[in-house]
């Protein structure tokens, strides 16, 4: 099968590797759609060659490892025990896959087990024809979603959609978008749906413009939202902020941005210092959160209330390639594409 691999220094190498066989519990998906996504540039096509072969978020990766961990496709073969799935079903693969049988497995978890793996870092993963997967990971992806949004729920949409959750949005309040790539593009877009007045921030025109056109309200440069959140809601700030840029300056300014007992969820990861005013988290009443991905059961929930509530990722699916145009795709997205860019096979 075709297989694009990641060797470091921003090169990309296309190569034919075997198709693997599907184990007990596992399925083999003919890959239809897979998403690139930031971890994939900062954590194996942006790092040097000499140092690929290392150990990511307490994970060991390689170059031999087929990266990629938005995946979406349909199922080719079953291995044995596997009652849930057949060939020929529409899946998506939530990209952590827990031991099963502890406490967080058990919860639908596989983000907080101890022994997780993740696909497209230390187990293969959808850049490629076929992927090796766990049957427990996949997802059923109704006849209204298609591959390509099946591929951006998968991780993108889904995170941006999980940070809103995790920060209890509620109808009318005031939410601020700091960073607004594929992440929080999508947090975006799905408050606005959720009945919420939302900003967004970035320093890109580019991007405010872009989130613009999916419905976002108010797009605020980052030398000036504090000031001008401050105007428009008069004094009182954002209810609800979510960190979606990862960047020490966007951490640190959603202390300001907040409202008084406001909550805060940080979901962008960035591996930076950051100078934080932590009297002021005391005596704004500020609660702080993580968001870090979300189950296999609430990738399933999300999807289907976005079919439920005729809700569609598909127009921030930008940019498209094949496998064959990866160096294209990777050097596009490299330089800060606007949108989502997405692998898809034919």
């Amino acid at each position: 099968m075709k297989t694009l691999l990641f060797p470091g220094d921003r090169q990309v190498k296309i190569t034919d590797t075997p198709r693997p066989k599907p184990g007990p519990g596992q399925v083999l998906v003919e890959i239809k759609a897979a998403g690139l996504c930031g971890s994939d540039l900062h954590q194996q096509f942006r790092v040097p060659a000499a140092e690929r072969e290392g150990v990511v978020v307490g994970h060991q990766t390689s170059p031999r490892t087929i990266p990629g961990h938005e995946p979406a496709g349909v199922v080719a073969e079953v291995g044995a025990g596997v009652a849930t799935l057949s060939p020929g079903d529409r899946v998506a693969i939530a990209h952590v896959t827990g031991c099963g049988h502890c406490t967080a497995c058990r919860r639908g978890r596989d983000i907080d087990c101890v022994d997780k793996a993740f696909y497209g870092l230390d187990r293969d993963g959808a850049f490629a024809d076929f992927m090796l997967a766990e049957a427990k990971d996949c997802i059923v992806l109704p006849e209204q979603v298609s591959y390509v949004e099946g591929a951006f729920w998968a991780c993108g949409a889904g995170t941006g959609y999980a940070a809103l959750t995790r920060g209890s949005i509620v109808a009318g309040e005031t939410v601020a978008i700091i960073g607004l790539g594929p992440v929080g593009t999508a947090a975006a877009f799905f408050a606005t749906k959720a009945g919420a007045r939302v900003v967004g921030v970035d320093p890109l025109a580019e991007r405010r413009e872009y989130a613009q056109q999916l419905g976002v309200q108010i797009l605020l440069d980052p030398a000036t939202a504090v000031e001008r959140l401050s105007h428009l809601t008069g004094g009182h700030g954002a209810d609800l902020v979510i960190e979606a840029s990862g960047t020490p300056a966007g951490r640190s300014s959603t202390i300001a941005l907040a409202a008084i007992g406001g909550r805060i969820v940080f979901v962008g990861l960035g591996n930076r210092p950051v100078d934080f005013d932590i009297d002021m988290v005391i005596q704004k009443q500020l609660t702080c959160m993580g968001s870090w991905v979300f189950g296999t059961p609430d990738l399933q929930q999300m999807i289907d209330a976005a079919v439920d509530l005729n809700i569609s990722v598909e127009d921030m699916v930008t940019h498209r390639y094949s496998l064959d145009e990866a160096e294209k795709a990777l050097a596009e997205f490299d330089a800060g594409s606007l949108g989502k860019t997405v692998f898809v096979w034919e």
